[in-house]
């Protein structure tokens, strides 16, 4: 079998895949929306990911309204990618956390407390426009939810 990373080189497709569960109504399946990376130059990482991908610049600074630093927002019309400025090197560069939309906080939380008992679980610092708490699984990565969401973002119209 001549595949890389589920391709066929042979014939250049991709075999079909099992089928996915959908969420039925009434059940919930939460939406990665957003992801943040540290790095010591973002204007030079928003050019490679707006050149390489097509990606689109949403806003600068921190959040809409708050332009302070070099931070860059990108979009691809329905993620949001945050390129957070490091160079004051308040820790290493790369990835930092995501942001993932939920139907309830409440039942969520239920959800993580079960499968990591004694976990913290903190408020999001005031003003932060998109995340009301923060968690971690268990490898320790930082997962910002959020009820209310994260940008309204729409597809990009081709040009």
């Amino acid at each position: 079998m001549h595949r890389l990373a589920g391709w066929d080189l042979l014939t250049g497709k991709r075999p079909r895949l099992g089928l996915i569960k959908v969420p039925r109504k009434g059940e919930t399946m939460a939406q990665i929306r957003h992801l943040a990376i540290r790095t010591e130059n973002p204007e030079k990482l928003a050019a490679f990911y707006m050149e390489a991908f097509g990606l689109k610049e949403l806003h600068r600074g921190s959040h809409p309204g708050h332009p302070g630093g070099k931070t860059v927002h990108l979009t691809d019309g329905y993620f949001e990618l945050a390129i957070l400025d490091n160079s004051a090197q308040q820790s290493p560069n790369g990835f930092y956390h995501f942001g993932i939309l939920v139907d309830d906080i409440q039942e969520t939380l239920e959800k993580v407390k079960k499968c990591q008992p004694g976990k913290p679980i903190k408020a999001r610092p005031k003003g932060t426009p998109f995340a009301e708490l923060r968690v971690s699984d268990p490898e320790g990565n930082l997962i910002d939810l959020s009820v209310h969401g994260f940008l309204d973002y729409q597809p990009i119209k081709k040009d």
